[in-house]
C-alpha cells in the first residue's frame, strides 16, 4: 500500500499475525493545548493520509471531523450493520440514503447533523517505526462544529464506552480485548488504543502497583451513556471524612428535577466540578486544615475560590505539600488520593488556589473528575471487565504522563 509523505512501514490490521506474541504499543500522542486547557491528540487520516488534531472526549460517543479533506471517504448508508451500531439501534436517515448522527462539541456545548463514512485512520507505534492502519467508521461534521475548539484542531476523539469508539474499533480489528489507557500531561501525554502488554509500555512497577473500582454503567432512554462513572462513597481531607448527603454521591441517588448525582470521570472539565454542597464542605475542612498547617489564605482568583499565599509553602515530588484529599470508592481500602500537585492550581508567582470549581445546586452530576485532576496518573480502561485501574501520582515516583510520550522518547534516545 503506497502512501505518500508516511515515512514509516505501514502494517493493515487484517493480518495481524504480526501483532500477536510480540510487545507491539499502538500510542495516540497528546498535547495540552494551554490556552484552552484541551487535551488534543493526533492520528493519521484520509487519502492522501496526513496528520489531524482532534480534542480529546474521554466519555464522547465517537471519533468526528470537519468534512472535506480526504478523496477516500465513502459515506455508510442508513439501515447498515455499521449505522446501527452509531445509532444505537435507532433508525437514521431515509431508506438508501446516507446514515445520519448527532456529532456533539462539549467544548463549545455545541451539536449537529452529521453524516457517518468510513475512512483510513492510522495510529503510530510507540517507537514510531510501525503504524496501524484500519477503515475506521467516524462522522463527518459541519465546520461549524469547530467552535470553541483549540487551534488547529479539526474534530473530536471521543473514547466512550461503545462499539465505535477509535480504541473499540481497532480492539475489533486486533481480535483484542477492549481496554485502553490514558496518562494525561501538562505537556505531552498518551493515549494506548490497546493497553494489553501495559508491562512494556509503563514497566511492571507501575502497571502492578494499579488499583481497580468498577465502572458505573448509566441508562439514558434505555441506552447506555458513553461516558465513565464510578462509585465514590466518601470523600477525606487530611483523614476526616466529610459530612455529606449520600444521595447526591450515588449515581441514581437523585430525583428527576434534582441535578444528578454520582461522579464522572471528563477530559472536557478542566478541573474538578463539585455540587455547591459538596464543594463547600470541602473547602470548609480544606481552610481548616490548611489553617493548622499555617498556611496563608489569599484573594480568591477566578474560577477558583480558595486561595494560598506560596511563599513559604514547601515544594514535594508530588507538588506543594497541602492537605491531601482522598476520594473513598468501594471500600475503605480504596482511595484515591489527590496530592498538591493536582489539587493546587498556580494562578500567578504569589499564590496557589484549590483547582475545584463550585457547579452550583443542580448539576448534570455531583462529580465531575476533571482533566488536571487526572494529570500524571496512569488510567487503564477495561471494557471487558468494566474496570478502571489507576496509579498513584506518577510524581511520588520521580516519573511522569510526559516520559511516555513517543515526542519525550525520541528525545531521550536521539
Amino acid at each position: 500500500m503506497a502512501v505518500p509523505h508516511f515515512p514509516f512501514l505501514l502494517l493493515l490490521l487484517s493480518s495481524l499475525t504480526l501483532f500477536h506474541g510480540q510487545t507491539f504499543s499502538l500510542v495516540i500522542p497528546l498535547t495540552k493545548d494551554s490556552l484552552t486547557n484541551q487535551y488534543v491528540a493526533t492520528v493519521f487520516h484520509g487519502s492522501p493520509i496526513k496528520p489531524v488534531h482532534l480534542a480529546v472526549d474521554l466519555g464522547g460517543q465517537s471519533l468526528w471531523m470537519a468534512c472535506g479533506g480526504s478523496s477516500s471517504s465513502r459515506s455508510i448508508p442508513s439501515r447498515s450493520i455499521q449505522c446501527i451500531a452509531a445509532t444505537g439501534g435507532g433508525r437514521s436517515g431515509s431508506v438508501g440514503g446516507a446514515c445520519d448522527v448527532i456529532a456533539g462539541n462539549p467544548f463549545g456545548d455545541l451539536e449537529g447533523k452529521a453524516i457517518l463514512v468510513e475512512d483510513t485512520v492510522a495510529v503510530r507505534s510507540l517507537d514510531r517505526s510501525t503504524a496501524a492502519v484500519i477503515v475506521a467508521l467516524h462522522s463527518c461534521a459541519p465546520r461549524f462544529l469547530l467552535q470553541g475548539l483549540a487551534k488547529s484542531v479539526k474534530g473530536v476523539l471521543g473514547l466512550g464506552r461503545n462499539q465505535i469508539s477509535l480504541p473499540a474499533q481497532i480492539a475489533t480489528e486486533l481480535g483484542s480485548h477492549r481496554r485502553f489507557s490514558l496518562c494525561l500531561s501538562s505537556t505531552n501525554g498518551v493515549v494506548f488504543p490497546d493497553s494489553g502488554s501495559q508491562d512494556s509500555v509503563y514497566g511492571s512497577e507501575i502497571s502492578s502497583s494499579l488499583t481497580y473500582t468498577p465502572i458505573l454503567t448509566k441508562k439514558i432512554d434505555a441506552l447506555q451513556s458513553p461516558e465513565y462513572f464510578i462509585n465514590v462513597k466518601a470523600i477525606k481531607v487530611d483523614g476526616n471524612r466529610l459530612d455529606l448527603n449520600k444521595s447526591l454521591l450515588d449515581l441514581e441517588g437523585v430525583g428527576d428535577g434534582e441535578g444528578g448525582g454520582g461522579t464522572r470521570l471528563s477530559t472536557v472539565v478542566p478541573y474538578t466540578v463539585l455540587e455547591s454542597s459538596i464543594f463547600n464542605s470541602l473547602t470548609a475542612a480544606f481552610r481548616a486544615a490548611a489553617a493548622a498547617m499555617n498556611m496563608k489564605e489569599v484573594a480568591p482568583v477566578a474560577p477558583f475560590e480558595v486561595c494560598f499565599e506560596s511563599e513559604n509553602m514547601e515544594m514535594t515530588a508530588a507538588g506543594p505539600k497541602v492537605p491531601e484529599i482522598e476520594l473513598i470508592l468501594q471500600s475503605e481500602m480504596v482511595g484515591w488520593k489527590i496530592y498538591g500537585r493536582n489539587s493546587m492550581v498556580k494562578v500567578n508567582d504569589e499564590a496557589y488556589c484549590l483547582g475545584f470549581v463550585d457547579g452550583g445546586l443542580k448539576p448534570r452530576n455531583a462529580i465531575v473528575l476533571g482533566g488536571y485532576q487526572m494529570e500524571d496518573i496512569v488510567l487503564d480502561f477495561d471494557m471487558g471487565t468494566s474496570m478502571l485501574g489507576f496509579s498513584s501520582s506518577l510524581l511520588q515516583r520521580k516519573r511522569s504522563c510526559s516520559e511516555f510520550s513517543p515526542v519525550n522518547l525520541l528525545e531521550s534516545t536521539g
